[in-house]
């Protein structure tokens, strides 16, 4: 049965009876109504010429302290939508308002109404059984979220990972180092060097990567030694920079990255911190080769 809660993909011919017994495909998100097309005509004999209108989503107003679960309903009017914002949630934060640009199109026509829904909303209420199962419409349940993968089968995995989605990534300075320090623990020998300030160098290798860089022979022709590069335009930041110091393969006959560095600028300093890291992992790749290293090898 129609829930109101039109999510998703959705595609939808119903019956003028369907249309009334679901109050006119009644909604439960907050939207705005929009006319349409001016030729559009409710005795049309197919659902392109029938009469047009549109319902946008207006989202949803959150509260701002991460462990209030508060979440209200936007009134129509901006005016009123304001007054909403500055009184604020009953547990004294602040309330933002998260939008939603969704627009749900309806054709009235002869035989019914054809309904279409073409983009996911962005503020998702049903529970984690419903996912699984899929979310209800005219006709039957929708897709599961099982269909990504197994892991969802577990309405207690639902659960968590619709918490998170719903409360947004925490983008704190404190939970990017807690962040850093768990995958630098999880991944050992992953982060070579990490230098966080003015200057910032975080340099990354794998250990198929380090082993790329020490050489058992010299190669011959123009593929011999080792090529740095410096990407613009990598990241969102534009002074910001990838660094690459790569070396050629001839097993896999290409070349291959030997360190990655992400630099937030392109100072002599970013530069010498790059290579420190690509010097030392020479030198840790020779040692537990069991090569000397001499000025040769450079």
């Amino acid at each position: 049965e129609w829930d109101g809660w039109p999510d998703g993909n959705l595609e939808y011919d119903i019956t003028s009876k369907q249309w009334h017994d679901t109050g006119n495909l009644m909604f439960h998100w907050a939207y705005r109504v929009g006319g349409g097309d001016r030729k559009g005509k409710e005795t049309a004999s197919n659902w392109e010429q029938g009469k047009r209108c549109t319902r946008s989503c207006l989202g949803i107003m959150e509260c701002d302290n991460s462990g209030c679960q508060i979440s209200i309903r936007p009134h129509g009017d901006i005016d009123r939508r304001y007054v909403q914002l500055t009184k604020g949630c009953k547990c004294g934060a602040q309330l933002s308002h998260r939008t939603c640009d969704v627009m749900a199109i309806l054709w009235r026509w002869s035989q019914g109404v054809h309904f279409r829904n073409i983009v996911i909303h962005a503020n998702p209420n049903a529970g984690p059984l419903s996912l699984i199962v899929g979310l209800p419409g005219v006709n039957g349940p929708g897709d599961s979220v099982a269909d990504i993968s197994d892991v969802y089968l577990n309405a207690d995995r639902v659960s968590k990972d619709r918490r998170a989605l719903k409360r947004g990534a925490d983008t704190s300075g404190d939970q990017f180092i807690r962040g850093f320090a768990e995958f630098d623990d999880e991944h050992p020998g992953f982060i070579l060097l990490s230098v966080l300030g003015k200057v910032t160098v975080i340099s990354v290798q794998s250990r198929f990567m380090r082993s790329q860089l020490v050489k058992d022979t010299i190669l011959s022709g123009p593929v011999n030694g080792m090529v740095n590069d410096a990407a613009h335009g990598w990241w969102i930041e534009r002074t910001y920079l990838l660094m690459v110091s790569s070396t050629y393969c001839p097993v896999l006959h290409c070349w291959v990255p030997g360190v990655l560095s992400f630099t937030n600028g392109a100072s002599a300093e970013h530069f010498k911190f790059h290579f420190l890291a690509v010097f030392q992992s020479i030198s840790l790749e020779a040692e537990s080769r069991s090569i000397d290293l001499t000025d040769n090898h450079f």
